[in-house]
């Protein structure tokens, strides 16, 4: 059996790994458990885009979007290594006067005309009603990124152990003690942060998994300084003179393999925004599954019934985005710092539970 600590973290994705890493800077022992290796699952299957306003569901999560976007600079500051932190931003498409006018909302966004879009992406095909460039959604490269996290918790003391598998978790003296593949560990706390798979754990969870597919192409001489996107869709630029397009929404799919289907709609995602671009050669095509929740918020915070074990997953489109925040609000429940009223009300995991009839909380109108 190994030492008891303070947290016990599920799951070795980006979630899980800031989550750790975060817990561990607060002083807090942790030991982390992922059943593959980190940055293996969902993580590594995600474009890595940091769209605030691409991504908007309504203000509560725009505002944690926000907070995130600035973790990460802090992170990259602090963290010393190169996890494809990349600036430049998002160029938004708009295709129809609608979405022009639902995008001029934004005040901190800088309108491109048809030919103003051209002149500064020139392989791009412009809507007629131009662009929205929002500076400071940049991107991160996913793996890297949960791999910068694992390390930097692991140098502030947290154990890591791959290839374990949760096999029990029981009440123990007030706190748990959670079995896995080769040992026995005890912890005052319990944080679940396993993608879709945190639905196994979670008796009565209501949790989906949408499955994903991507590409990349070698794009050696195309210079793309800026992420494109439209409608789910994007194209995004990697140092290195590739470019990840992505990415297909898949209902009621859980299998990762890449199909036909998916490789014309992704093809044809690519002519939408530079036409050609599909008639690259393709370094990879890849599929992942998001885990959705029911109303497409994240679950964040206490278990109902459950003291002292927490849930971070549930982040459908947005586990990148969203992660150092979500490490951020679990450390806060866990040391007890003051916290954003509305933001626990609008990610409590009570919203997926099903034990009873009308546990369950409205999506805040967008």
């Amino acid at each position: 059996m190994s030492q008891p600590v303070d947290v016990v973290v599920i799951g070795g994705g980006i979630i899980g790994c800031s989550t750790a890493y975060y817990l561990a800077k607060e002083g807090l022992s942790v030991h982390l458990v992922e059943r593959d290796k980190i940055a293996q699952g969902t993580t590594r299957a995600a474009g890595g885009m940091l769209g605030a306003h691409s991504e908007y569901l309504n203000d509560t999560f725009y505002s944690f979007a926000q907070e995130s976007q600035v973790l990460y600079s802090e992170f990259q500051r602090d963290a010393g290594v190169d996890f494809g932190y990349t600036a430049g931003g998002i160029v938004q498409f708009a295709c129809s006067e609608e979405e022009r006018i639902a995008l001029s909302r934004w005040k901190n966004a800088v309108h491109l005309s048809a030919e103003q879009v051209r002149e500064r992406i020139p392989h791009v095909a412009p809507p007629a009603f131009g662009a929205y460039l929002f500076e400071e959604d940049v991107h991160v490269h996913p793996e890297k990124a949960c791999l910068a996290f694992c390390a930097a918790a692991k140098s502030l003391g947290a154990t890591v152990s791959e290839q374990a598998t949760v096999d029990e978790i029981t009440l123990l003296n007030g706190g748990y003690q959670i079995r896995i593949t080769s040992s026995v560990i005890n912890a005052k706390h319990l944080v679940i942060a396993s993608g879709a798979a945190s639905a196994k754990l979670v008796s009565g969870l209501q949790m989906t998994a949408v499955k994903g597919q991507c590409m990349q192409l070698n794009a050696v001489g195309m210079q793309l300084p800026y992420t494109l996107f439209h409608k789910g869709c994007y194209v995004i630029p990697r140092p290195g003179g590739t470019l990840v397009i992505g990415a297909t929404m898949e209902y009621g799919h859980t299998d990762l393999q890449i199909t036909d289907a998916g490789n014309l709609a992704l093809s044809a995602i690519a002519e939408r925004f530079i036409p050609g671009l599909s008639r690259l050669p393709v370094m990879n095509r890849w599929a992942g599954l998001r885990p959705k929740t029911v109303d497409d918020l994240p679950y964040i915070g206490r278990i109902p019934g459950n003291e002292n074990m927490y849930m971070a997953a549930g982040h459908f489109r947005n586990g990148i985005l969203l992660a150092p925040a979500t490490a951020c609000l679990i450390r806060d429940l866990i040391i007890g710092n003051e916290m954003n009223t509305e933001r626990i009300k609008a990610f409590d995991p009570k919203r997926g539970i099903f034990h009873e009839a009308n546990n369950r909380t409205e999506r805040q109108s967008v």
